[in-house]
């Protein structure tokens, strides 16, 4: 095959790159938090963690084996999800995220954080990722 061919044959596979789907942030009071669902749809994304409150704000990707995504929908923001520090020191503590319509509650030990949860995709890109 030629080098030309090589390129065009590369040049032609689709794009194969990781987008936020889905946000939820507690606004700008200390402490902060934010949650991003990273992947190409609702189904099995990558979850990433940072708070003022645990470790300077740090982004900690959450283990799936440690949470349980009971519900994304980014076509109507909603999200249910519970994650179980299984006793890690470098993990943040057990919490639980639950939202609907553009608002979430985050609630991490006794505290809840009332927040904003929006998705990025539109409807045009959630029918392509189909």
């Amino acid at each position: 095959m030629s080098r030309l061919a090589a390129l065009m044959l590369l040049a032609s596979w689709p794009a194969l790159a990781s987008q936020t789907v889905c946000t939820f942030e507690s606004g700008t009071s200390s402490p902060y938090y934010e949650l991003e669902f990273i992947g190409y749809s609702d189904a099995r994304p990558m979850i990433v963690f940072s708070s003022t409150a645990f470790g300077a704000g740090q982004r900690v990707t959450l283990p799936p084996a440690d949470y349980t995504l009971k519900q994304l929908n980014s076509g109507t923001a909603a999200v249910r999800l519970e994650f179980r520090n299984p006793g890690s020191g470098a993990l943040p503590a057990s919490f639980t995220l639950t939202g609907r319509g553009g608002h979430a509650t985050l609630k991490i030990g006794s505290t809840a954080v009332a927040g904003v949860f929006h998705c990025d995709l539109d409807k045009k890109d959630q029918r392509a990722l189909r």
